[in-house]
């Protein structure tokens, strides 16, 4: 992105404005329509609609991560926690931490300081330079060539959840927050062989602490950047029960629903990782597949539900009841649940472009049917106690 690349519009528009036909199986095309955040404007943050800089960009986010791709969202996914893997806690040490409720980025800034973001249907938005995240060390340099994984949501009020509008009490909007989940590199450093707890620390170290010294003591201000930053804090998994009281749900600062776990040695991979889980109780384990109405069929009562396949193809899994409000969503990616035999549309996922592949389809409905109570989650916990 050196050169002309880095020197786009302010409307992210890049200086060429081209949209070539992308090669077959890779990123399609840009939707001018997509929203940062659905439902709202976030001052300061703007679609990339440069499909060359998007490509050059999805490119070297794939290449940072082992086993990364440049045609998917190369996040490290957790499995559903079930009966049959949460021996899995029990056999060696592992962390937890809430995990936020909001939508999901990587956080990239390039070897210029230019921000984006790329998010799970991967486009990418930029973050203008009058609303830049501060970042720099303790000496002033500017922290570049970094990635972030992780989560905007808005801060809880007074211990509430957020309101649909984000707005407190007294009718002003509670600042948006990119929580650090995970690291790939920091200043130029690759942390994808550090184990998550190094990668947290360093980021902390690197990033989080300047920046809260310098809020501290009012060297900077952060009253025109486009979002805050926090960092989630792991702690050791047999001290979930903390995490579970009354306490501590109304003091967590993030509105959150589960729970992830991951080996304290975890090293950051792509895609979906076994010995890593996600638990909430009493979850009713939403699936996401794309919607498909029948052609020719005159008013058809049933729609298909599609699933990844093998080589990336979509393949038939289900059937589901068609209604006033999925008859308009032919093609989209929809959260759906299964109860009583049948699957039940939730939602639309817009933040999302493909759909669950079949085996964490599978993986949802095995964890639906071999649920994991708190007990035995807190039992097989308690049996990690000293493991090195």
């Amino acid at each position: 992105m050196e050169g002309y690349r880095s020197k786009y519009l302010r409307d992210g528009s890049g200086g060429s404005g081209r949209n070539k036909a992308p090669p077959s199986g890779t990123f399609s095309r840009i939707n001018p329509d997509t929203k940062f955040l659905e439902g709202e404007e976030v001052e300061g943050v703007h679609l990339v609609n440069d499909y060359d800089l998007v490509r050059e960009l999805q490119v070297r986010l794939g290449k940072f991560i082992p086993n990364g791709k440049d045609d998917f969202f190369s996040a490290m996914w957790p499995v559903s926690l079930s009966t049959d893997n949460v021996h899995l806690l029990a056999s060696e040490p592992y962390v937890v931490a809430p995990k936020p409720t909001g939508s999901r980025f990587f956080l990239y800034v390039d070897p210029s300081g230019d921000i984006f973001l790329e998010n799970m249907t991967q486009h990418i938005f930029r973050v203008d330079e009058d609303h830049a995240i501060k970042m720099e060390s303790f000496d002033g340099r500017p922290i570049v060539d970094t990635v972030l994984d992780g989560i905007i949501p808005r801060e809880k009020s007074n211990g509430a959840d957020a309101s649909c509008e984000g707005t407190s009490e007294d009718g002003t909007t509670r600042k948006l927050t990119f929580v650090i989940c995970d690291a790939i590199r920091c200043n130029g450093k690759d942390l994808t062989n550090s184990s998550i707890l190094q990668r947290i620390a360093y980021v902390r170290g690197e990033i989080m602490k300047p920046r809260m010294f310098a809020m501290k003591n009012r060297v900077r201000s952060d009253e025109k950047e486009a979002f805050d930053l926090d960092i989630v804090e792991y702690h050791e998994a047999y001290q979930t029960e903390n995490y579970l009281s009354r306490e501590f749900v109304e003091r967590y600062k993030y509105p959150y629903r589960s729970f992830v776990f991951y080996p304290r040695k975890k090293l950051y991979r792509s895609f979906t990782n076994e010995d890593s889980v996600q638990w909430q109780e009493g979850d009713v384990q939403e699936c996401s597949f794309r919607l498909k109405i029948p052609k020719g069929v005159k008013e058809p009562k049933t729609a298909q539900l599609y699933v990844g396949g093998p080589h990336r193809q979509e393949i038939f899994y289900a059937q589901i009841t068609l209604t006033d409000e999925t008859r308009k969503l032919d093609g989209c990616i929809i959260d759906c649940r299964y109860f009583d035999h049948q699957w039940i549309f939730m939602k639309q996922r817009l933040d999302r472009n493909h759909p669950n592949g079949k085996r964490a389809v599978l993986g949802k409905l095995d964890a639906l049917d071999k649920a994991v109570s708190r007990d035995l989650l807190l039992t097989n916990l308690e049996q990690s106690k000293g493991l090195n």
